[in-house]
């Protein structure tokens, strides 16, 4: 064994889907790609005062739930980590991770409800990104867990299969028609990322190409090229992105199609533009939106707020039982589509403000009863938290995709005079370390 090698007994999984053990010194070690009750040799990568971070390179005693991952990119590509666990622990694992942490931040016992699962576990997700590079030909992958490099892929097994068969076959219209793809260490070239959506109850797949440059003039050849062979393909977009950061931001215009898809849930149907943001997981989208709904009990004379409120997933839900609803977002496409939502389904209780969410609350003195929550992975902050503790709703629902930001927002909340109702866990993301968390609240009165 060589000199920064350790052998470790792993605990558990924790958050970031790190396996934990304990170095013979005591230090906490944060292994990557090992299991619960694994014996593992791993390679020491970093050390900090308190903690190590390593990497598993042989499991002399591996866990009985170990499959052999149907992938080959895995341990590759960055996309997935639990692929080589088989599911039902992959489950218990995200539910213990989401447990422990609101256990350990609150110091309460807490009405926590067992994790809601997916009702696949492969060929899920709603949007597939992909980045393009030149090796004498045209290719596109996946990038590198933290790393720019990129990883070949012909098919990823969390796409649809009509995704898949548009991976496949995209690298050679681009090479046929010699289309200058972007270096990102030289920052020139035009091709930077192709984009894949797909809407499961209509059908319908988006095609999207992210270029640097304003100008794209390969693009109407291009579509015409692809249709030849996928006519089904329903919208193909153009995105103007200037930022290397980012992946699907900008401008963008349409090559083809309506420029949007439609997915149909059971109580209204959305349009969903390239670059708004949108649940990665159809089914357990649903399953989230119906138990929010279900848990506010709402009675028809309620004022919800609902905050990062996107294309009005959740607004237009809840607005079939609502006096009021009033959704915030920042994102002007996001909002434009929303308002399209509201028409199509007619709802004329909402209204969709364009707003970062803390401007607005610092200037929104109006009654509101129940206010909902879905920010990005950093979380809504303390700023946030703290005008909602000034608005003082009856009830708050947190919809989170990351457990840290979660417990943290919610411990201010709670010191702020709020009980927490119900915790639970939702698989929006099989074979990764990502779980949702829907968080419900209650003022306590005092």
């Amino acid at each position: 064994m060589r000199d920064n090698e350790i052998v470790l007994n792993i605990e558990k999984v924790v958050n970031k889907g790190y396996g934990m053990a304990r170095a013979e010194d005591g230090k906490i070690v944060l292994v990557e790609g090992a299991y619960p009750g694994e014996i593992v040799v791993a390679k020491v990568e970093k050390e900090k005062r308190d903690l190590i971070f390593a990497k598993a390179v042989d499991v002399v005693k591996p866990s009985p739930h170990r499959r052999i991952p149907k992938c080959p990119f895995l341990g590759k590509c960055g996309g997935c980590q639990f692929m080589d666990i088989d599911y039902k622990e992959q489950l218990r694992i995200k539910e213990e991770i989401v447990h422990e942490m609101f256990q350990r931040s609150l110091k309460t016992d807490l009405y926590f409800k067992g994790i809601v699962p997916s009702d696949i576990e492969y060929g899920y997700r709603t949007k597939i990104e992909t980045t393009a590079f030149w090796k004498g030909e045209v290719f596109i992958g996946m990038k590198m867990k933290g790393s720019h490099r990129v990883v070949s892929i012909d098919r990823c097994l969390l796409a649809p299969d009509k995704v898949n068969s548009l991976i496949r076959e995209i690298p050679r219209f681009l090479t046929a028609l010699d289309v200058p793809i972007y270096s990102f260490s030289k920052r020139r070239g035009v091709l930077k990322h192709v984009v894949f959506r797909y809407a499961f109850s209509t059908d319908q797949t988006m095609l999207i190409f992210v270029t640097k440059t304003e100008s794209f003039k390969w693009g109407k050849a291009l579509a015409r090229l692809i249709l030849k062979e996928f006519p089904w393909i329903h919208s193909i977009i153009h995105v103007m992105n200037s930022k290397d950061s980012i992946i699907l931001r900008g401008p963008y215009r349409t090559l083809h199609g309506e420029g949007v898809i439609i997915e149909k849930y059971d109580w209204e149907d959305y349009q969903i533009p390239p670059t708004a943001f949108f649940q990665s997981n159809y089914f357990v989208s649903k399953k989230l939106s119906n138990v929010l709904f279900d848990s506010l009990n709402l009675s028809g004379e309620e004022v919800v707020l609902d905050l990062y409120s996107g294309v009005g997933l959740f607004s237009l839900r809840l607005s079939s039982a609502a006096k009021k609803v009033i959704g915030v977002e920042s994102s002007r496409i996001s909002v434009k589509a929303a308002k399209a939502n509201a028409n199509i389904n007619d709802r004329r209780n909402t209204t969709f403000v364009e707003s970062d969410v803390l401007d607005f609350l610092k200037s929104y003195d109006k009654r509101s009863d129940i206010v909902v929550l879905d920010p990005p992975r950093s979380g809504a902050g303390k700023e946030v938290m703290r005008e909602i503790l000034r608005i003082s709703p009856k009830k708050i629902a947190y919809v989170s995709c990351e457990p840290s930001t979660l417990v943290r927002d919610v411990k201010i909340l709670v010191d702020g005079g709020y009980s927490v109702e119900s915790v639970q866990p939702f698989d929006m993301f099989p074979q990764t370390f990502h779980v949702e968390t829907l968080t419900l609240l209650k003022r306590v009165i005092r």
